[in-house]
């Protein structure tokens, strides 16, 4: 009897410490049999407990894993590029980026040549975007753009620029603002207090009589490429509906009595010799060279012109002695300061084979948060000003840039960016551009052969057919 207790005792003793060890390689696997939706402990159903629990490995895109190698083509300083390629290729070890040095400015030559021989570079910068879409030769980066966070902090006004027909043909990379360079060391000099930077057009206007010495080649006020075109951003300062040249996003109108006022008044300060009027001869004689810059030489107090000449313009001046230089924000109208920008573009091939990979090096070089970081330290170890500003509202890459600028009236300048105006890209500008310059249409309003306002509807009614039939001809793509 004892014996057979003694057995049972072992029995049970055996079957509990098999029951506990259960238990325990239960709690190890993450709880028991009924928290864990097991009703067995078969150890046959711990490999499949144990492989739900590890999280799956997320597999990298191919475009990050095979080796491939991009072309890419643009205008920018070589230097400069090649660091920002560099950079690209470190984070995308497996991607090689070459530069495409056959296109060379104007870039659109090199690009008909590319396409015809079937060499298009995967990247490229370009100008005029009609021109590239009729030939077929853009991706339609929306299934990108549309799948990037990111691309979201772009200004809807400059995000929109390059969409036409429900695709997104490019994406704009920088804003290079329309300001004025003033020559403080002039103002000075004829005791002339400096403006505030939140000025007005009518005083700049004053201002610039006031320097009015023709006699003495001294100007008050020059534009770029030696016209104030004043139409193109003045209205826009008066009135929010419209943007550059008065056009509407739909059609220009130089009709208007706003436009004509200041084609008008431009005209009126040639005449008055107020705008800077010195002739080649005259240049030549008193500085030996017909295409010297009247501002650079320190002879105009005020100069209408693009932040891309921040560059070398104030230096160069300080150098020679011509004056010290500030950039201050285009003067408001009755719409505000509104800031004029130029914006430089950039597209993916049609036919390249790594579109993923494309856009990514197009977003890296141009706006990408990332990009533009690694390029404002690239352009500051280079020596180089602050020329451009970001195209999208990401509060840190604004401060870094913000940090790097020595002229005042550029803080001032970049303060107003959130509500600048780019130049639009419209379909038929340039066909209307060639008609201008074939008939002398802008020749003659300029020498008054043609009055303003009796030939602005003809004007406009010239641009907006060429636009209309532009459009036309793009809606096929």
């Amino acid at each position: 009897m004892k014996s057979r207790k003694f057995f049972a005792v072992l029995l049970i003793l055996s079957l509990v410490l098999a029951i506990s060890a259960g238990c325990a390689k239960s709690n190890n696997n993450g709880g028991n049999a009924a928290e864990s939706g097991n009703t067995t402990t078969d150890q046959s159903t711990e490999p499949a407990n144990n492989a739900a629990e590890e999280p799956a490995k997320e597999e990298k895109p191919a475009w990050q894993t095979e080796k491939i190698t991009l072309k890419y083509a643009d205008w920018g300083d070589e230097k400069i590029e090649g660091e920002m390629m560099k950079a690209f290729m470190e984070k995308y070890p497996n991607i090689t980026v070459e530069r495409d040095k056959s296109i060379v400015w104007p870039v659109e030559e090199g690009l008909t040549a590319a396409a015809a021989a079937g060499t298009m570079p995967d990247v490229f910068m370009l100008k005029d975007i009609p021109l590239a879409v009729t030939s077929d030769w853009l991706l339609d980066l929306s299934p990108y753009w549309d799948a990037d966070e990111e691309a979201k902090t772009v200004y809807k006004n400059l995000a929109d620029l390059t969409v036409f027909n429900g695709k997104r043909y490019t994406m704009a990379n920088f804003q290079f603002a329309q300001g004025v360079f003033v020559n403080k060391t002039l103002f000075e000099k004829n005791n002339v207090p400096l403006p505030a930077y939140n000025w007005t057009f009518d005083e700049m206007i004053d201002l610039a009589k006031k320097f009015s010495k023709p006699d003495e080649f001294y100007y008050g006020i020059g534009g770029p490429w030696g016209n104030l075109a004043f139409e193109e951003w003045l209205p826009m300062n008066n009135d929010n509906s419209v943007g550059w040249n008065s056009y509407d996003g739909e059609k220009f109108n130089f009709s208007s009595q706003a436009w004509i006022d200041a084609y008008n008044l431009k005209l009126e300060l040639r005449r008055l010799k107020v705008d800077d009027v010195m002739t080649g001869e005259e240049k030549k004689k008193l500085w030996g060279d017909e295409g010297a810059w009247t501002f650079q030489k320190g002879h105009v107090a005020m100069a209408i012109d693009y932040s891309w000449n921040m560059g070398w313009i104030p230096g160069e001046m300080k150098k020679a002695g011509a004056g010290d230089v500030d950039f201050y924000p285009m003067p408001s109208g009755k719409a505000g300061q509104r800031i004029p920008t130029i914006v430089d573009n950039i597209g993916v091939s049609s036919t390249t084979k790594y579109p993923e990979a494309a856009y990514e090096l197009a977003k890296f070089m141009t706006w990408g948060k990332e990009g533009f970081l690694k390029r404002i330290d690239v352009e500051k170890a280079a020596g180089q000003p602050v020329t451009k500003y970001p195209v999208s509202d990401q509060p840190e890459l604004w401060a870094k840039l913000e940090a790097n600028i020595t002229l005042p009236g550029e803080k001032e300048v970049m303060k107003l960016m959130g509500n600048a105006v780019p130049l639009p890209i419209v379909p038929g500008w340039n066909d209307f551009a060639k008609w201008d310059t074939d008939n002398k249409f802008t020749e003659k309003l300029t020498n008054g052969e043609y009055k303003v306002a009796d030939k602005a509807k003809e004007f406009e009614d010239k641009a907006n057919e060429f636009v209309a039939a532009a459009k036309a001809k793009m809606e096929g793509n």
